[in-house]
């Protein structure tokens, strides 16, 4: 037998012992719980099993919101199907130009609406930004986006989970109606929160 027969042979048992071994260590970690309890373990529960959140009473919630915003001019709430509904928030005097700073009257808006958002844990709240036509596009497109993230930033302080919020920006894409007067341009800068079921 050769040297190198030798140290081939006493090296395949060890080979064949780590492969076994390894196919039963990827076999534990793919096996929830990797024990003989089937998984029953407090551990393996609390990372494998997510509790869903209640299902949204949307005719409450909107007749919550309405109440809670009967006295902030401009704000609209759509119609409620199973879907959800959107809440519309006029941001003519809730940013200064060109800025992402939310302003008291926006700010006074937010804080109506977030109590019963927060309190609603299996709703989703996507923020919309949308501004007029006035200046470039792209310039648009990122102070809306930009003014959104404000918005989430704003409602998380104030008790809504970050994982159930998220931002977006259409910019000028989306009009309400035509930029070509002032009072067109104060309807189309606006901010929509689009409230629909957790997934």
């Amino acid at each position: 037998m050769t040297a190198r027969t030798a140290r081939r042979k006493s090296t395949f048992p060890t080979a064949l012992v780590s492969t076994a071994l390894l196919a039963s260590l990827l076999a534990a970690c793919a096996t929830p719980g990797g024990g003989t309890d089937g998984g029953t373990d407090a551990i393996h529960r609390h990372a494998l099993v997510r509790t869903a959140p209640p299902a949204p009473s949307w005719s409450t919630l909107h007749e919550q919101l309405g109440k809670a915003t009967a006295g902030l001019a401009g704000v609209e709430l759509g119609k409620v199907d199973k879907a959800g509904f959107h809440v519309q928030v006029p941001v003519a005097d809730g940013f200064a130009s060109g800025s992402a700073e939310i302003r008291p009257a926006l700010g006074r808006a937010l804080d109506a609406l977030a109590p019963a958002l927060a309190a609603e844990t299996g709703v989703a709240v996507r923020v919309l930004g949308h501004t007029d036509s006035q200046g470039s596009e792209m310039v648009n497109l990122r102070l809306s986006i930009a003014r959104a993230e404000a918005v989430v930033a704003w409602l998380r302080e104030r008790g809504i989970a970050l994982d159930r919020l998220a931002a977006d920006g259409r910019g000028e894409a989306d009009p309400l109606t035509s930029n070509a007067t002032e009072e067109g341009r104060v309807r189309n800068r606006r901010i929509e929160l689009i409230l629909s079921p957790m997934p």
